[in-house]
């Protein structure tokens, strides 16, 4: 038993630029352009290409057919640049098209200036010890502080950390816990030696 495949017939490029201009007229169909089209010209922003008003996409996701994707009512003739700007968007009910989201950090300068001020005593935390808090900027202690960085086959797992630590595939004991061996010995990282 074989199960066939409707194919899509794909009607010509020229003849759907010539019905959608019959329907549509000359006019850019992106919201509030009232460009002309330019339909002699190739390979520049003016130049005339058929956009699917409700995305590709999303259609195949809906479960549209490919006759439905590619019907005239969903069809516009714009602009190449009003194409590229309208992009996968979704258009609203009332033929609108919704804000375009936009990157909250475009650069990582920007970023870096969005933080807050680098403190020089404790580099915002990663120098202090587990129960210090730094006396110029009031930081507390990071989890992973750079002074305890080691090797993967130097570290303790517990007062010294590694990339393994870092990412939990090693899992670390609480920070109590490692504060109390700490106290109760007498070098940093050595357990007291018993008499």
């Amino acid at each position: 038993m074989s199960t066939k495949v409707l194919k899509h017939t794909k009607i010509p490029r020229a003849e759907l630029v010539k019905s959608l201009r019959k329907r549509d007229g000359d006019v850019c169909a992106y919201p509030g352009c009232e460009e002309r089209l330019d339909f002699e010209a190739i390979d520049s922003p003016r130049e005339v290409t058929i956009d699917h008003w409700y995305p590709q996409y999303a259609g195949k996701a809906d479960g549209w057919t490919m006759e439905e994707i590619w019907a005239l009512s969903n069809l516009r003739l714009m602009s190449k640049k009003c194409n590229a700007k309208k992009g996968d968007r979704i258009p609203n009910e009332d033929g609108t098209l919704p804000e375009k989201v936009t990157k909250t950090f475009r650069y990582r300068r920007d970023k870096r200036a969005s933080r807050p001020e680098l403190c020089e005593s404790c580099d915002n935390g990663h120098n202090l010890g587990s129960d210090e808090i730094c006396a110029s900027c009031g930081s507390d202690a990071q989890r992973f502080p750079r002074w305890a960085k080691v090797k993967t086959q130097d570290c303790d797992h517990e007062l010294f950390w590694c990339i393994w630590c870092s990412i939990g595939v090693i899992e670390r004991p609480s920070s109590l816990g490692t504060a109390m061996r700490q106290a109760d010995s007498d070098e940093l990282g050595e357990w007291p030696v018993e008499s």
